[in-house]
């Protein structure tokens, strides 16, 4: 999240990194490295609360720490989930409330006052009041519920050591900031890309760019430049990002294609990695929900789960919930400015303005952003300004019975925008698109900044879920999502997911095989790429009539047969990998000026244009390019031997990038499969020697509507979020086992499973 802060690249500083973490382990200082709480210790902390639970309420955990509910009303259930979330995620909930506020520099110091700014000009919570205002009875006591359970735990539990190094003292809770929260899960995962976009509308070659961008797609992460130089904008686009569902796949089965005769789901959140997990994981059992699954901290809802009568799942639809406004000048003389104070830790207060335009806030308020819009004034429209009730369309989902009755409950999402599938337990597969969005028609194609009188056209009126073609158990079978562009849909975007994921689980499942859980369960951790692939081929035929010896011909020979598979094993995924990033950047230097444009970061962009900018050059220029390419790829790629020694993932918590200490809050690596976008994700640039992921597949869930015990969860991390609780990290074994948690809906399988309890 914060990776721009460490870790140190200094050897004598990592010794000394390491000497403090054994120390502090030594003393019984609280680490994530060198965790010294126990299950036992955690179950202890949280019975002695005194909490004003009804009689009969019971709170089960299994021994991963994970929570079961029990409770004889829907209040006591909402009130018992707030407190557990508070217990196991207190200071991350804080923490989150902070970033959404635009309060980082309270923690971090004067280096977050233009993000803080730049925050509050995106205004998470502005819809807060009118939702709060408009949300049915039973949802507003739900919410008040859970925050009473928050408050409880809040008012009584001690300060995490993580609190304690930030700065941070616990705030009570308000309904409210149960609302901004789920707006900071909702926020648009185009933002990264329009603020990377920004100061090149400006430049000379940018309608060339927009035309490529447009016609292959972006990821995750767009620039023309290079990443590591980012800018405050991009930056914190970039962390939003990584606590949305900004990438996922789901996929589910109809009965016809499984062994038993039921459907089967299978859903992966990909999002950034993080210490605690994104997700906590959950049962309950109470009058209105019966039903298991993963929630956002701090939003009391089930974004994907199982109840005794459906699954559900989805992924984000990457649909525009935003523009980006050219005011006229009469536009920004009428705006409304305030000022606001930004609190900066080990520093004085600083003053920032805040204007907000007919078309929502002037993001260029922000210095960050001014500075590369020339004389431009550009505010935001975005649909998280609507007051649109996500709360109480999961909260329907929850108690739905069928997939008619999920498709109907989506219609009051407004963000994230999200592909949603569901089967039931009567056999029916189905999806819908789970949005509020203007009601464009289509974008212009020569620029995405929109002036006033065609966002006032498009903004005038809305549509939802309701609008928008949905599906109910298609011909082949199954459904498959993977953030791919929607069909016969126009209006809703125009940087979608390329269809990597998409084809391989194609592949995968148009066949005439009747498949099980475990055969489902291996598509998930499917590693290969057919783009990879078919690129790879291609660059082998362009490359091997420039080879000069064995070696370099080797590489091409190697590369040509492979199937595309980033097994951690695997060292033709590292020949490949080392043999893009070398032509991309001599590309740079003799194209570009010595810069590589982050497009090609972008791999659908990459697929695309990386064979065609080599068969554009000249002759002399691909003899001197492509031998010194070739010797590259193999002298690095026989260096690390396997993907896996140069592929990695290490879990940090926000406190691990800091130099020194990071090391004390980060957990131990081990190698990753996967890449940019197979089914199982592990995200990475260009590889040029050791990689860390930061952004992939951190959670799985996999249900058998034919069994209602048969459903199965896992976490990249843990259950726990409190510092120096070994719960924070138990899950990882789990991870690269293939393991799973059961969530059983029977009662006699949650007795048996979730033996800890405490009874009201």
């Amino acid at each position: 999240m914060f990776k721009a802060l460490g870790p140190a690249n200094n050897r004598l500083v990592k010794y000394f990194a390491r000497g403090l973490a054994r120390l502090s382990a030594s003393m019984g200082w609280l680490s994530i490295r060198y965790p010294t709480l126990s299950l036992q210790d955690r179950l202890n902390a949280f019975r002695q609360y005194e909490l004003n639970l009804e009689a009969g309420t019971v709170i089960r955990f299994n021994d991963f720490f994970v929570p079961y509910i029990q409770a004889d009303s829907d209040i006591a259930a909402a009130y018992a989930l707030g407190a557990v979330t508070e217990h196991q995620r207190g200071p991350q909930l804080q923490f989150l409330r902070r970033l959404a506020e635009g309060r980082l520099s309270e923690m971090g110091g004067r280096g977050f006052v233009d993000m803080d700014h730049l925050i509050r000009l995106l205004d998470f919570g502005r819809a807060g009041p009118e939702i709060w205002h408009q949300m049915p009875e039973d949802s507003r006591q739900w919410v008040q519920a859970f925050v009473d359970g928050l408050n409880a735990v809040r008012s009584q539990r001690p300060r995490g050591v993580d609190e304690k190094l930030m700065g941070i003292k616990p705030e009570p809770y308000t309904p409210l900031d149960i609302l901004l929260l789920g707006r900071l899960a909702g926020a648009d995962v185009n933002w990264p890309i329009y603020f990377s976009l920004i100061e090149h509308r400006l430049s000379g070659d940018f309608a060339q760019w927009w035309e490529r961008l447009r016609i292959t797609g972006a990821g995750i992460f767009t620039s023309f430049d290079n990443p590591a130089a980012a800018s405050t904008a991009e930056k914190l686009g970039n962390i939003l990002n990584s606590l949305s569902r900004s990438g996922s796949n789901s996929l589910v089965l109809s009965g016809s294609r499984t062994e038993n005769g039921a459907p089967l789901m299978a859903n992966d959140p990909h999002l950034g990695l993080h210490l605690p997990n994104v997700w906590m994981l959950v049962g309950l059992r109470c009058p209105s929900y019966q039903c298991v699954g993963l929630m956002f901290p701090g939003v009391p809802v089930l974004g994907l789960g199982r109840n005794p009568n459906l699954a559900w799942g989805g992924t984000n639809l990457r649909a525009a919930s935003s523009d980006l406004v050219r005011l006229d000048p009469s536009s920004l003389a009428n705006s409304v400015s305030q000022h606001t104070r930004i609190k900066v830790r080990f520093g004085w207060t600083r003053k920032r303005f805040l204007r907000w335009s007919t078309q929502g806030p002037v993001l260029t308020e922000c210095s960050s952003l001014a500075s590369m819009c020339g004389h431009e004034s550009l505010a935001l429209r975005w649909a998280g300004h609507w007051p649109t009730d996500e709360i109480s369309s999961f909260l329907k989902a929850m108690r739905s019975h069928s997939v008619r009755e999920l498709q109907q409950a989506m219609h009051g999402v407004g963000v994230t925008p999200l592909n949603v599938l569901g089967a039931d337990t009567a056999g029916n597969i189905g999806h819908v698109l789970a949005a509020t969005l203007p009601a464009r028609n289509a974008f212009p194609e020569d620029d995405w900044v929109l002036p006033e009188h065609i966002a006032n056209r498009d903004w005038a009126n809305r549509r939802c879920a309701a609008d928008f073609p949905s599906v109910l158990n298609p011909p082949q079978g199954f459904l498959v999502s993977a953030n791919n562009r929607p069909s016969d849909v126009s209006g809703l975007g125009f940087l979608f997911n390329g269809d990597d994921r998409i084809m391989r689980a194609h592949q995968l499942l148009l066949d005439d095989r009747i498949l099980d859980i475990e055969a489902l369960r291996r598509v998930q951790f499917d590693v290969t790429s057919v783009l990879a692939s078919r690129l790879a081929s291609r660059l082998s035929s362009l490359c091997m009539p420039y080879a000069v010896n064995h070696t370099q011909g080797l590489v091409c020979q190697s590369i040509a047969a492979w199937s595309g598979a980033y097994s951690s094993d695997s060292l033709q995924a590292l020949q490949f990998e080392f043999l893009i990033t070398a032509l991309v950047g001599r590309i740079g230097k003799i194209k570009y000026r010595g810069r590589i444009p982050g497009l090609f970061e972008q791999w659908a962009f990459l697929c695309t244009h990386l064979p065609e900018e080599l068969e554009s050059m000249a002759e002399s220029e691909r003899i001197q390019v492509i031998p010194a390419c070739l010797e590259a790829a193999s002298r690095n790629a026989q260096h690390w031997q396997m993907w896996g020694n140069a592929h990695k993932i290490r879990l940090r918590h926000v406190l691990g990038f800091v130099p020194l200490l990071g090391k004390l809050f980060s957990s131990r690596s081990f190698p990753a499969a996967g890449s940019r976008e197979t089914l199982m994700k592990n995200a990475h640039g260009f590889i040029r020697g050791f990689d860390e992921t930061a952004y992939g597949s951190q959670a799985r869930h996999l249900s058998d509507l034919s069994n209602p015990d048969a459903n199965y969860f896992t976490l990249l991390g843990g259950q726990d979020g409190w510092v120096g609780s070994m719960l924070v990290t138990d899950q990882i074994t789990l991870w690269q086992t293939r393991q799973s948690i059961q969530m059983p809906l029977s009662t006699e399988a949650i007795v048996a499973q979730f033996p800890h309890l405490k009874a009201f």
